[in-house]
């Protein structure tokens, strides 16, 4: 009879074995979720994303445009505290001081000849 493979040999064996597909398991995952995470980069913050585009061809807008509740709505959703009493002006100054940017002017403002030349810039 001949010797074959101890039992300290298998076992090693198929520890090397295990090691080597955790190895890659681990590898498959960290590269699925590398590509998942650029991915979830990219939905929030898209390489020239055209609505940023159309944003920038609409010009700043105005603080002082907005309503009133559209500021406070403004100052809440930047943490912004003690805004709840303040007037339209004061609204304003306290979102400009923290850095706050006022939204674009929303379309319905724009003439029908500024829709088109803004449609035109888009397009080119």
């Amino acid at each position: 009879m001949s010797a074959g493979p101890s039992i300290a040999d298998l076992l090693e064996q198929s520890h090397r074995e295990l090691a080597g597909s955790d190895a890659r398991v681990y590898r498959r995952v960290e590269a699925h979720l590398q590509r998942s995470g650029e991915a979830l980069s990219q939905l929030h913050d898209p390489p020239d994303a055209p609505s940023r585009r159309g944003q920038a061809l609409l010009g700043k807008g105005s603080f002082l445009k907005l309503s009133v509740a559209a500021l406070k709505q403004l100052c809440k959703a930047h943490g912004i505290k003690g805004y709840t009493k303040l007037k339209k002006p004061e609204l304003a100054r306290i979102l400009e001081r923290n850095q706050v940017e006022p939204p674009p002017p929303p379309l319905e403002s724009f003439s029908k000849k500024e829709l088109i030349g803004l449609l035109r810039q888009l397009l080119a």
